[in-house]
């Protein structure tokens, strides 16, 4: 007989035995309709500092809100992040869970056929990116009862509905709503290329959600320097990554955390960014400058023999596995909390301060697009007004002249 695979693994703390000086995390798992395998989600934040005592009450309250939460059956709409309660309670979760997997509706027909396609065509963030959200809006579909439509007659209306439920309940930002609808538009043109629809009902919606910028604020100089001080003299691998991400506009997402050795030329002093991880799906050249080659060197990356190893494996060092996700940037967000540095300032932040500081510089606007390797100038364009504003260096001394 066939082992019965758990629905839901609820949270417990791992205290590493009590060990302080590790990093401590709550741990949940659980499975989605028609998926084999469990997620699993850690949660680090709080954990890694403090007393026993205060990471044991910090545990509790995280474990009681992913409790609720899981209980609450909210994550079959596919977010790990937006967390609320429903009246559903815990004892007809399984009934709900069996009656979402074993629908099979003419929606979810097209939307798996259009993801198997999308997974051949795009990148695997990419990718994440168009199932996560194919996932909402199906379960949105569902909870409405508007998957028994034929997908010919899913309309205007309902994507305009679909929207201001992001909205409304889920209180997504414009420009998060902004993403979903392109997906939709995607996906509807895929279904009209197949000559299953007529028309595309994702055109024209209106603009909804609340305006959030959520760009990561360029470093000012002296927050640069005391961030190399704590950090390069006791975390060299994360200041490597800082330092990746300022001069070479390296992304830090899978371009940085998925990079490896075999990327380093450091003959000709270059990262190749291979299509699988590029965010515009091209492989892609970078140039190094040489002090970061020599940093590089003083790290003995060029001495590995296994050219297949991650540049930031763990233990701080290379390795046959990558860092997690979130890694380099928890470790980064304690020493900017130690520092006093604001929020508003990111590990992605070092990214857009090189870029900043290429502009200072005297790079032209078409130096800074290819640096930041932006597929259209229109991205860098509005780049640029959001971190230096509308004014260039003349017309603003134009004003004072007078």
């Amino acid at each position: 007989m066939a082992r019965k695979r758990s629905i839901i693994i609820f949270p417990s703390l791992n205290d590493r035995g009590g060990d302080l000086t590790r990093n401590w995390y709550v741990e949940y798992k659980w499975r989605m309709p028609g998926e084999t395998e469990q997620r699993i989600e850690r949660v680090y934040k709080g954990l890694s500092e403090g007393t026993e005592k205060a990471r044991r009450k910090e545990a509790a309250l995280i474990i009681k809100e992913k409790t609720e939460w899981l209980k609450s059956g909210a994550y079959l709409l596919g977010s790990v992040t937006k967390v609320y309660a429903d009246e559903l309670l815990y004892r007809n979760e399984a009934k709900r869970y069996g009656e979402v997997r074993d629908q099979v509706v003419t929606t979810r027909t097209n939307l798996s056929e259009f993801l198997a396609v999308m997974k051949q065509k795009v990148n695997h963030k990419s990718f994440e990116n168009y199932q996560s959200k194919m996932r909402i809006f199906n379960s949105w579909l569902e909870r409405n009862k508007l998957n028994e439509l034929h997908i010919r007659n899913i309309s205007r209306q309902n994507i305009i509905a679909f929207s201001m439920w992001l909205s409304d309940e889920q209180e997504l930002s414009r420009l998060t709503i902004k993403k979903y609808i392109q997906i939709l538009h995607t996906f509807f043109d895929f279904e009209l290329g197949l000559e299953i629809i007529d028309r595309n009902p994702a055109e024209k919606i209106p603009v909804m959600g609340k305006i959030v910028d959520c760009a990561a604020v360029p470093f000012q100089k002296d927050d640069r320097g005391k961030l190399k001080e704590a950090i390069s003299g006791t975390d060299p691998q994360l200041w490597l990554a800082c330092q990746v991400q300022y001069y070479c506009a390296i992304r830090p997402g899978t371009e940085l955390r998925l990079m490896k050795l075999k990327w380093i030329d450091f003959d000709k002093a270059t990262f190749r960014i291979p299509n699988i991880e590029a965010k515009n799906n091209q492989t892609e050249i970078v140039g190094i400058p040489p002090f970061l080659i020599d940093e590089m060197k003083a790290l003995q990356l060029h001495l590995f023999t296994d050219k297949d190893l991650y540049v930031f494996g763990k233990f701080g060092r290379p390795g046959a596995e990558p860092l997690g996700k979130n890694t380099l940037r928890n470790r980064f967000n304690r020493y900017r909390e130690v520092l006093g540095i604001s929020e508003e300032h990111k590990f992605y932040s070092w990214k857009h301060s090189g870029a900043i500081a290429l502009i200072d510089n005297g790079a032209k606007p078409y130096d800074l697009k290819n640096h930041l390797r932006h597929a259209s100038f229109n991205t860098t364009e509005i780049y640029l007004k959001k971190q230096n504003g509308n004014l260039d260096s003349k017309i603003a001394n134009f004003a004072t002249e007078i």
